[in-house]
């Protein structure tokens, strides 16, 4: 088992979500196309059967290629593991797109197995998607996935369908550019449920020094409360140990937003060591600077996506974080 399945962790279970948002665009820039690299990918699903979560930093094996066709954008992922995965989405505007493509699988999901009193383990499992969402930001690419976990195991092992939800920040492009066609017109403007939403953080964190490196996954629950003015939405996350703070969007479409720049969060540092003082993994919260963010409304998930790099004053001075809170209304 790679050490992305490895990592799970127990978060509450997720209800039924609906809403909408403002619309707001560039419609002069276009969507930079390319092979991203660097990413990071999280897998929830609360049902069971199946373990309930996972994320990490992936190999530089794993890759995520966006490419234009039209009013088409084609995202390629193969992961770490070789297993390729081929979404099309229509584009929405110049940092917004929505998935029309269902029925492509996903890994990052493990069933559990028990036969007997300590004899149980976990077995990978794929999600088949039904709504997704692909946006960018700040030179980072953020998709967001919802689907049903396909029922799989041997034996007495195996749980039946389940609703999962995956998501995917990639941020280094090689050898891209922005799509040279203008992006389409958006729909009309409306508004967001003003929440408060109960929430799941799903993190994971990176961090190198020398030849050592070192990846943690964390998460808690914590309630979300969205306030919104025209265009501008304000998401403000409390009551979770793992990530907390508030943070700005400027609403790209009647489902996507995207984070305004110049933004911090906090969040302790979870990988064990560190390149100050080495001491071991910080229970403190510090400010974790964000270099991209991204809200998605698919299908019954709202996905609270963000990226940064832990401030110099950490115990942790530039491990990298990426992260998503996953959301419904109650």
């Amino acid at each position: 088992m790679d050490r992305f399945a490895a990592s799970f962790l127990s978060l509450a279970s997720l209800a039924s979500l609906g809403c909408s948002s403002v619309v707001s665009t560039s419609p002069s820039d276009a969507f930079p196309v390319g092979t991203y690299t660097r990413c990071a990918e999280g897998a929830r699903a609360v049902s069971p059967g199946w373990s309930e979560s996972g994320a990490g930093f992936l190999s530089d094996d794993a890759v995520l290629t966006v490419e234009r066709s039209g009013s088409t954008l084609t995202a390629t992922y193969v992961d770490e593991n070789g297993k390729t995965s081929t979404f099309d989405f229509a584009r929405t505007t110049s940092t917004s797109a929505t998935l029309t493509s269902t029925g492509e699988t996903v890994s990052g999901f493990s069933g559990s197995c028990t036969e007997g009193p300590g004899d149980s383990w976990l077995y990978p499992a794929l999600m088949s998607t039904t709504a997704g969402a692909l946006t960018y930001d700040e030179g980072t690419v953020f998709v967001a996935l919802e689907g049903t976990i396909l029922p799989g195991g041997m034996g007495s092992c195996g749980g039946g369908p389940a609703p999962g939800s995956f998501w995917l920040v990639c941020d280094d492009l090689q050898g891209g550019a922005p799509s040279p066609e203008p992006a389409p017109a958006p729909p009309p403007a409306t508004q967001l449920s003003p929440g408060p939403y109960p929430c799941a953080s799903l993190i994971a964190m990176y961090d190198a020094v020398g030849a050592t490196t070192d990846d943690a996954v964390s998460g808690g629950e914590g309630t979300l409360a969205l306030t919104q003015t025209g265009a501008e939405v304000t998401v403000a996350y409390s009551g979770d140990p793992s990530v907390a703070g508030t943070l700005h969007l400027t609403s790209t479409t009647s489902t996507t937003a995207i984070a305004a720049a110049d933004q911090t969060l906090t969040a302790p540092c979870t990988v064990p060591f560190s390149t100050v003082t080495g001491a071991g993994p910080s229970p403190t919260p510090v400010t974790l600077p964000i270099s991209a963010g991204s809200l998605a409304l698919v299908g019954s998930t709202l996905f609270v996506s963000f990226a940064g790099t832990m401030d110099a004053s950490s115990s942790c001075p530039g491990a990298l974080m990426a992260a998503s809170l996953i959301c419904s209304k109650p």
